[in-house]
Formats: C-alpha cells, sequence, structure tokens
C-alpha cells in the first residue's frame, strides 16, 4: 500500500515525533542525547529551520520546528540520517533505529500551538521523571530565560501572544488526557494501568513479588512495558527497583 502524502502546513510550524523502532531506546547516555541536539543545530544551520521547542524521551523525541528554506521532510532527513549512522556506529548496531517514519502534525493557530508547547515542556513530568519540567535537562523549557543557539524563543514568543510564553512556564501543567485529546494523540499508561500491565506481562501484583522473579522474566517484563510507552520512573515505583536499575535491565535485554 502507498504511503499517504504527508500534510503540510500553512504557517510552516509542525509537531514532529520520532519513536523507537518496536519502541526501543534511542537515547541510552547522557552523550546520545548532547549528540542529538548537537546534530539538530548542525541541521537548523543548513536548512534554515527555526526549533520553537523540544523534549528527548528515552524511546521517542518531540520537536516544534518551523520550516523556512527546505521543507520539513528534508530537514529531518538530514537529521535522521546523521543521528542514526552515529548511534549505530557507536552501540555496533545496523539497521532502522526509528520506527517508520517520522509522524509530523501541522499547527495552524495559536491556541494548538500553546497547548503543543505545553505538552511537549510537560512530557518529562507527565512521565514521572521531574516534578517540574524546568528540572528536566533535555527538553527546551530549561532554556527559557536563557541564551540558546539552538531554541529560537524570540520566535516563538511573537508566534504567541503577548505575554503567553511566560504564562506558558508558569501555569500548571493542564489535565493531561483533555491536552491529548485537543492534540490528537494517544495517553501515556497510568502508575494503575502499569501495575495491571506488570501483572499481565510477568504475573507479579506487587513489588515484593516483582523482585523474586527470575531475571529472564523480569528482563521480559520490562521490555514489554517499555513497548507500551511507560516510562522507566513508573516501572521503577510498579517493580520497587531504581530508575537506573530499570534502565540497566532493560538495555541488557536489549542486547547492547
Amino acid at each position: 500500500m502507498p504511503r499517504q502524502p504527508r500534510q503540510l502546513s500553512d504557517s510552516g510550524i509542525y509537531h514532529v515525533m520520532l519513536r523507537g523502532v518496536n519502541r526501543d531506546a534511542i537515547f541510552l547516555e547522557e552523550d546520545d542525547y548532547e549528540r542529538f541536539l548537537r546534530t539538530l543545530a548542525l541541521v537548523k544551520a543548513a536548512s534554515g529551520c527555526k526549533v520553537l521547542a523540544y523534549c528527548l524521551m528515552t524511546n521517542h523525541a518531540h520537536l516544534v520546528l518551523r520550516a523556512t528554506d527546505e521543507p520539513i521532510g528534508a530537514v529531518m532527513k538530514r537529521l535522521g540520517v546523521r543521528y542514526v549512522h552515529w548511534f549505530n556506529r557507536k552501540y555496533g548496531r545496523v539497521g532502522h533505529l526509528f520506527q517508520s517514519r517520522f509522524r509530523s502534525i501541522p499547527v495552524e493557530n495559536d491556541s494548538y500551538l500553546a497547548t503543543l508547547i505545553g505538552y511537549v515542556w510537560n512530557n518529562p513530568v507527565v512521565a514521572g521523571t521531574v516534578t517540574h519540567a524546568e528540572q528536566y535537562d533535555w527538553s527546551s523549557r530549561r532554556h527559557l530565560g536563557h541564551d540558546s543557539i539552538l531554541v529560537d524563543h524570540k520566535d516563538l514568543r511573537e508566534l504567541l501572544p503577548e505575554g503567553g510564553l511566560e504564562e506558558l512556564a508558569t501555569c500548571v501543567p493542564p489535565d493531561r488526557d483533555e491536552t491529548l485529546d485537543v492534540l490528537g494523540m494517544e495517553p501515556y499508561p497510568t502508575d494503575l494501568e502499569i501495575s495491571e500491565l506488570l501483572k499481565q506481562a510477568c504475573g507479579a501484583s506487587s513489588p515484593s513479588e516483582f523482585c523474586e522473579l527470575d531475571k529472564a522474566i523480569q528482563k521480559r517484563a520490562i521490555t514489554e512495558l517499555r513497548a507500551r510507552s511507560a516510562s522507566y520512573a513508573r516501572i521503577a515505583r510498579a517493580t520497587g527497583m531504581s530508575v537506573s536499575a530499570v534502565r540497566r535491565m532493560h538495555v541488557a535485554a536489549l542486547g547492547r
């Protein structure tokens, strides 16, 4: 079946999503996040695109880009080819890193853009990784109010109503389900849903039961939860393990 043509944005602004193939990790170490952002900066310089916001999570990335001199497809091809080539060489792997082609949603009005920026910034909060969006190292939110060669906050400020950017930075994160409904996106599993998924994957109904399981069973269960978009932080709460231990077990399960 032929691919559907990509929907183009009259404004040139897109919400771009990259997800690891089989929902595997696309960032394993700090160096990987840093390399992706350096690559994004190079692509920005080469293509003339504007970076309005970003958030890099373990197995996916959100970018809010404004294409200018090059179409969004060319911009993302530059980014994907460079990062995947480096990642595969570093970890001795071959083949695709990202699931299918990237997803892009046109952003055509101020209200949608404001909701989107709040959603991107608050991804780590929803995932349980941090308490406040500005605490997360791999999101453009932490650069707000500071000079950045990567993030075009001046352009973003001009696209929003007067004072809109500052209001977004200080407001309480909106209801998750309402936000996802506005953006037309699927919700992440809740803690209760993750506990139920864990029970289905390995039979453990509590962290103590999980800790008694064979390591191979634990690895398979964690891999299954990651495939359902459960964050390391939420898996850690469900299993009673530390976030770093969950990450190490998942990486080991992937054979890397």
